[in-house]
């Protein structure tokens, strides 16, 4: 494992440091102030991980968490926002017979806690939003749509709806989670006008503005009286609608007194809003005059990381000056903004557009430098380091239970192969089982699990490469998810997977990103996979020599530089080299052999030991090979 320091890369953002003290952040006027210094919020949104599923029954990705936190405050920055319950799809628990919200996921605390531990590691902080516009959108592409009780969601808005969700999940997270050294806020709405009539919004069902603004005072009333240091925010769509979260509107709809936000949060996309609504061509103190709003800090909590100057800019958008993700920065912290946090690391890894508009992170982390370079002061909350492993990665993978799946979700077009495979080492004491599974199509359809006759079994101890036929599957050029499940019965332990690959197409090598790795099936709890990590430096077979396992008539032999191969059978044969440190140095062949003998060199390779590996067609050995 290499470890490289980012003490160079970083040192104009790690200037002195300071502790963290709950509660830390206080509002002045229209400042937010961190330990009674001004602050402003540099970071990112990570709406979700695996969407609606990051709180609730299945345990936190760390991975995509971590990846996302730790590249925010490696950009300099200090702040990442986060779904929770979006649509209540997947949590909290609703009673089925009232519609009422119950009580919390198992695991819906614990990952808030381990998010929140996480984000403080960095000098990060986190908005914690609960819900979405999503509440009233019945059909969200197709994603659990059996498990959204729109009643539930219209319910949650009258005052027994309401109450529940407070006596039942607010509360026992608000006291759960504390005054966490990395509690940003609380907020109630990622985008609430979406769900009414009144501000022009566009989900399939509609609410009241009254009763979301009633909802928003009993939320942020509890949260006070449960904690009266935690502060409370909403994320409006557009801030031409920002009077309707004043302190007079939503004590006119609650009728509590301490149900208001303590600072606000606007988004703002440039494809559908016109100049007159930026806050990147207007001060902050110019939108409060402009659209009556109270005197309090202002977060632009949404803004595309592309930003939309030159290349990502199209006559069509709403906003005709143009204005690159540098300048996004740049002119929130000068224009009087309490921050600004881009849209957004990617958490479920599809290739995703927002209205049609693709984008991706980088633009908004190299904007996130170039202003800490310069305003770190107003920015960093302590020093980190922050190591950079590298080398010849691979996924490491824990079993504890029986049935586990790994999942990747991303879109791919996989027509043009026929071949799906990958390597596995297996370190257990019990051969593993498995199996793989698409989901395909805009339906999220699931392939046919192989029968056990069209498993891939990696006996214990040793390392095959695992074939599938992909070929019949019409819509693999809508692949959504793939999972490998380990179906032996009883197998624990741990699987090291590498090089997957569709047809001569590389997926993932595990070389590059030491955070992106596949995450836990849905559902799997943290007993059935303990830990789903990238190591570096580990060997995919044993760089031990042993007996090869050969059927009659196959041979392996080595001389001089020179390898000679006999194949029993025909069938697909790997022939890798690797060193003593167990990394794989060389593929000297990869692919489909007849039945007959073989001949591969070595003379390309540098002097010294190695350790060749064969696969496949009747033997399975490993001999070492000294290169003169």
């Amino acid at each position: 494992m290499k470890k490289l320091s980012f003490a160079a890369l970083c040192g104009a953002f790690l200037l002195g440091g300071t502790a963290f003290a709950a509660p830390g952040l206080t509002v002045s006027g229209t400042d937010l102030l961190y330990n009674g210094k001004k602050i402003f919020f540099s970071g990112t949104n990570l709406a979700w991980s695996d969407y609606n599923s990051d709180v609730g029954a299945s345990p936190l990705n760390e991975n995509a968490w971590r990846k996302a936190v730790e590249g925010t405050r490696a950009a300099g920055g200090n702040a990442i926002r986060w779904w929770l319950f979006n649509n209540m799809s997947q949590s909290p628990e609703i009673d089925q017979t009232t519609h009422l919200v119950s009580g919390l996921k198992e695991n819906t605390i614990n990952n808030m806690k381990k998010a929140l531990d996480i984000a403080e590691e960095y000098g990060v902080m986190v908005s914690m939003c609960l819900f979405s516009h999503n509440l009233m959108e019945p059909n969200q592409w197709g994603l659990y749509d059996e498990k959204l009780d729109i009643t539930a969601n219209t319910n949650l808005f009258e005052d027994e709806g309401t109450q529940a969700f407070i006596d039942n999940a607010l509360i026992p997270v608000v006291k759960a989670i504390g005054n966490h050294k990395a509690l940003m806020t609380w907020e109630v709405f990622n985008e609430p006008e979406g769900m009414t009539s009144e501000c022009s919004g566009w989900t399939t069902k509609k609410m009241a503005l009254s009763k979301i603004q009633a909802f928003t005072n009993k939320v942020a009333a509890a949260i006070h009286t449960e904690n009266p240091e935690l502060l409370v925010s909403t994320g409006s769509v557009n801030i031409q609608y920002q009077k309707y979260w004043n302190d007079a509107a939503l004590v006119a709809a609650g009728g509590k007194t301490n149900g208001t936000l303590d600072f606000f949060q606007t988004h703002y996309y440039p494809y559908y809003q016109n100049d007159a609504v930026s806050p990147f061509v207007n001060t902050a103190a110019q939108m409060a005059s402009k659209y009556g709003y109270d005197s309090k800090p202002m977060i632009i909590g949404e803004f595309p990381a592309s930003g939309w100057k030159g290349d990502t800019y199209t006559a069509s958008m709403a906003a005709k000056t143009q204005i690159s993700t540098e300048e996004c920065y740049r002119k929130a912290f000068d224009s009087g903004y309490a921050g600004a946090l881009a849209w957004q690391y990617i958490g479920d890894k599809t290739e995703s557009n927002f209205g049609g508009y693709t984008y991706t992170i980088d633009p908004a982390l190299d904007a996130m430098k170039a202003l800490a370079a310069t305003e770190e002061a107003s920015i960093k909350i302590k020093d980190v380091a922050i190591s950079q492993e590298g080398g010849d990665g691979k996924m490491s993978v824990t079993y504890g239970g029986d049935n586990a799946q790994i999942e990747y979700q991303k879109t791919w077009d996989l027509s043009k192969a026929s071949t799906f495979t990958f390597e596995v080492t297996n370190k257990g004491a019990s051969d593993a089982q498995l199996h793989l599974i698409f989901k395909l199509t805009s339906a999220w359809t699931w392939t046919p699990v192989n029968d056990d006759a069209g498993a891939c079994v990696v006996p214990a101890g040793e390392s095959t490469v695992c074939s599938f036929d992909i070929s019949s599957l019409a819509d693999r050029n809508q692949t959504l998810s793939v999972v490998i499940a380990n179906y032996a019965a009883g197998y624990t332990g741990t699987l090291l997977y590498d090089n997957f690959k569709a047809g001569d197409q590389v997926l993932w090598d595990f070389n590059e990103d030491k955070y992106d790795a596949f995450s836990r099936g849905f559902e799997n709890t943290e007993e059935m996979i303990p830990e789903i990590k990238i190591v570096f430096g580990e060997s995919s077979v044993g760089i031990e020599p042993r007996a090869a396992a050969v059927k009659a008539g196959a041979t392996l032999g080595i001389a001089g530089n020179t390898i000679s191969l006999v194949t029993a059978k025909a069938g697909d044969v790997s022939v890798d080299v690797y060193g003593m440190n167990g990394r794989r140095i060389a593929t000297l062949f990869h692919g489909a052999l007849a039945q007959g003998s073989y001949a591969f060199s070595l003379e390309n390779m540098p002097k010294g030991m190695y350790i060749v590996r064969v696969k496949g067609a009747g033997i399975t050995a490993t001999q070492p090979a000294l290169v003169r």
